[in-house]
Formats: structure tokens, sequence, C-alpha cells
């Protein structure tokens, strides 16, 4: 269901998907109301079978935005392509709802995409909400391990990120996407439900030609991992899952090989971990152990996922490498190596 009114043919359209975040969407919108951009925009926000009167608040206090419901919760994935579904912009923002635009956001963005309409995707500087001054991302890393990475990922923002380029991927919390790209690509993945779906997203658009922008004037103050909470076993199990599907879908079939292997050795040792704490370890070994159970059993979830999910990500699979316009090897020069960022 939709409510509220919208431009007839704006440039953009701002979804916001929200999952019991009241306490975070006055913050959020009455950010959002300050935002000008020539062509106009419009604001839905995506409820995704909100238990905590979310909807009903959206719909008193702010009846300028334009309201989809959900009957269920559909994840990141499927509930911003339902918001894809309703725009009626040009180009369409996707915005978390734990988050606060600053001035200028919008525009910035859009003027991004409009510099080169090659541009499929364009992310925003996000900061932070605490500690200040922050950075969370400048722009999302693919690295050679098959990892995502943040680029800038809590650093002091002293200006080191202020120039427009090309980045490999961009972050799902506050990006811009040209509708034509994701007619091209397709939308988000839903089977992924939530993680790395923005950067499977990146992926194929790089393989398919799009260029993707890094935009630092477009600066957004965010909570981070405010709707899940970072490490969760939740968390953890999307994250792994998502990550190998990431690869299998798009990586070559070198990079497949080499990413599974090393999921399936770091199991077994996990899994060595927790049987070992069954016979009684020394207190120095225990919080080790306890770690190694528990990453145990969240691998043990992500294989039985991944061997149910294996036909759908190779068909998945086959589409993407089908399609694609750009060399392995091209895609390859945009990974950053592993143990520079962990040495970082």
């Amino acid at each position: 269901m939709t409510s509220g009114s919208t431009p007839e043919e704006p440039i953009a359209s701002v979804v916001i998907l929200n999952f019991n975040g009241l306490r975070y969407l006055d913050r959020c919108l009455q950010a959002l109301r300050t935002q000008e951009v020539e062509g106009g925009f419009e604001v839905l926000l995506v409820d995704n079978a909100s238990s905590d009167g979310s909807a009903a608040h959206v719909r008193e206090h702010h009846d300028w935005v334009n309201l989809v419901e959900s009957s269920a919760n559909l994840g990141f994935a499927g509930g911003n392509n339902l918001g894809f579904r309703h725009a009626r912009g040009k180009y369409v923002v996707l915005l978390n709802n734990d988050t606060r635009v600053r001035a200028g956001w919008l525009r910035a963005l859009v003027a991004a995409a409009e510099s080169d309409s090659e541009v499929g995707a364009v992310g925003a500087k996000l900061m932070f909400m605490d500690p200040p001054g922050v950075i969370q991302n400048a722009g999302t890393l693919m690295l050679d391990d098959g990892s995502g990475g943040d680029r800038g990922f809590r650093e002091v923002d002293t200006g080191q990120y202020e120039q427009r380029e090309e980045v490999f991927g961009a972050c799902g919390a506050s990006a811009l996407y040209r509708r034509e790209t994701l007619r091209d690509v397709g939308e988000l993945d839903e089977t992924f439900f939530m993680y790395y779906e923005d950067t499977d997203l990146s992926w194929r658009m790089r393989l398919a030609g799009w260029k993707i922008l890094y935009e630092p004037a477009a600066v957004v103050d965010h909570v981070h991992a405010g709707s899940s909470g970072e490490w969760s076993p939740f968390f953890t199990f999307h994250v792994d899952r998502n990550r190998l599907f990431m690869i299998l879908k798009n990586a070559p079939t070198g990079m497949v090989v080499r990413t599974f292997t090393s999921f399936a050795m770091i199991s077994v040792k996990n899994a060595v971990r927790a049987l070992m704490g069954r016979f009684g370890r020394p207190p120095a070994t225990l919080a080790k152990t306890n770690l190694g159970a528990g990453r145990a059993r969240i691998h043990l979830k992500v294989i039985a996922s991944l061997a149910a999910h294996l036909p759908e990500m190779l068909i998945k699979r086959r589409r993407v490498r089908r399609l694609r316009r750009v060399a392995d090897a091209d895609i390859a020069r945009w990974f950053y190596s592993r143990k520079l960022w962990d040495a970082r």
C-alpha cells in the first residue's frame, strides 16, 4: 500500500527501509526534508512489517512521505527492491533509517551521477554518528581474498578522502543507483536477505561495464549496525554465507576455489576447537575454545544454507558470467591486498 504525495517526475527517489526503527525515524526524515535538488525528489519509506508502530507514526507525523507497507519482513534486499518498484525517479537512492544526512547530500549524489552517463552508482561519505569525526565508509573495497571492506574505516577524517573518484563499490547504507543500470544488471539479490547484497550488486555492475563513484560532498552520519548488532550470530551468519554467495556468483573459477577452500579449512579448525572444549580446556584457552564453538555452529548453518541454495546460485552465476562485458583481469585491478588491509 502506498500513501502520501510525490512530485510527478522527480529526478530522484529516496528509499528508506525500516524494520522496528521508530526511534530513528524523526531524526532521519527531518534531515531529509531540508534537502534540495534540481528536478525535485520523493521520499518513500518501506516498512518491513514493523511491530513498533513505525508505519502509524509516519502516517501521522510525516504525511509528506510516501509510505509503502510490506506484509512481511523482506530483509534489506527484498524491502529495498520493493522500494525500487514504487520509485518514480531517474535515480533511486537507498538510505538507512539510522542515518542523518547533511546539507547538500542529495544534490551532490545527483551531480556525480549526472557527470557521466556511464556511472551506474554513487556512494556517499558515511561517518560514524558516534564517535563523531570518524569515517565508516568512503567507498567499498573488494579484498583479494573475496572479502568486502570499508575504505577509510575508523580513520579520523582529516580530509584524506575529499576527491570524487571511482571505487569498486557503493555501500547500500547511502547509495544512488541509476534506474537504467538496475534494468541492465538486476536489482539486489533477495536470497541474501541482508549484508553483502550491495557489494554483489556493485560487482555485477562492474562486470557489465558500469562505473561506480564515491562522492565526498554527500555526507551522512550513521549508527553503524544499528539494526542487527555488529558480530551478533545473525550478523555473522549472513556475512559469512553471503560473501560465499557473492564469490560463487561473480568471481572467476580460481577465486571461487580459493575462497571456498579457505572457508572449509577455517570451519574444520573451529570444529576441532569445539570438540576440544568437550574435554575441559585450561582457563587460558577457554575463551578461544568458546569462540571456536560459536563459529563452528554458525559455519554449519552456513554450509547447510549453501547446499540448499547451490542450484540457484549456479544458475545466477551462469547468467552473470554470460552477460559480462569486462574481463576478470580488469575487475581484479580493483582488488585490495588483504595483507595491507590487516596491517592498517
